[in-house]
């Protein structure tokens, strides 16, 4: 992981400084974003799910103005995968239209002057308008509600992925037992479905096609 990378954190930093939702270090200087736009995260090689926690490292300004901004106006943050991780600056051309909304749990700078967030995945959306004015990438957003899909189909596919994932997890040496807990107490196929699929080894072109698969049977 290079310090320009947004990519999983996948090392814990020692002793960071936390920032809280609502904290504020100076006024901004640009006007407030339309109520139905989501201030964009641009990340390369992973997808979030909605249900899933992950840490995202930060290294590019825009993007560290961005986490920042969405925790001082204690707003929502939209994770969206670049098409080509080797773009440094990427434009919305490069940008996929879906993402996931996601809250900043925590927001953290390590010692090493590192930005790193953890985030919780909230909804789907997919973008309608980018933005232009704003130090960060910013756009107009159709939210994707979860379909209500029930059925003695969707009810059995539910049950033979959640026993096929205990079975997976049995496979892999040391598993955090919280994931096990976590696969337990999830109710909707759709969640189940997302957090299998964010924990899967698959590229990440792959895991952006099952965000954008809504309907819950496919």
């Amino acid at each position: 992981m290079t310090p320009t990378t947004e990519t999983l954190a996948l090392d814990s930093t020692p002793e960071p400084a936390a920032v809280q939702p609502g904290q504020t270090t100076g006024a901004p200087t640009y006007p407030p974003l339309p109520e139905d736009a989501i201030i964009v995260l641009p990340v390369r090689a992973m997808v979030m799910f909605p249900g899933v926690v992950l840490p995202i490292s930060i290294g590019r300004d825009r993007s560290v103005t961005a986490a920042q901004e969405a925790v001082r106006a204690e707003r929502q943050i939209g994770i969206v995968l670049q098409r080509d991780p080797a773009v440094n600056d990427p434009k919305p051309s490069d940008l996929y239209d879906f993402g996931t909304a996601a809250g900043i749990v925590r927001y953290l700078t390590a010692p090493d002057g590192g930005h790193h967030i953890v985030c919780q995945g909230v909804e789907r959306f997919r973008v309608v308008e980018w933005l232009e004015g704003w130090p960060f990438r910013a756009a107009r957003v159709e939210r994707i509600a979860e379909p209500a899909t029930t059925g003695t189909e969707i009810d059995a596919r539910m049950l033979q992925l959640k026993e096929r994932a205990r079975e997976t997890l049995k496979l892999i040496p040391d598993s955090p037992p919280e994931l096990a807990n976590a696969l337990e107490n999830i109710a909707g196929p759709s969640l189940l479905a997302d957090m299998i699929a964010g924990f899967m080894d698959l590229k990440p072109a792959e895991k952006q096609e099952i965000l954008e698969t809504v309907d819950v049977l496919k």
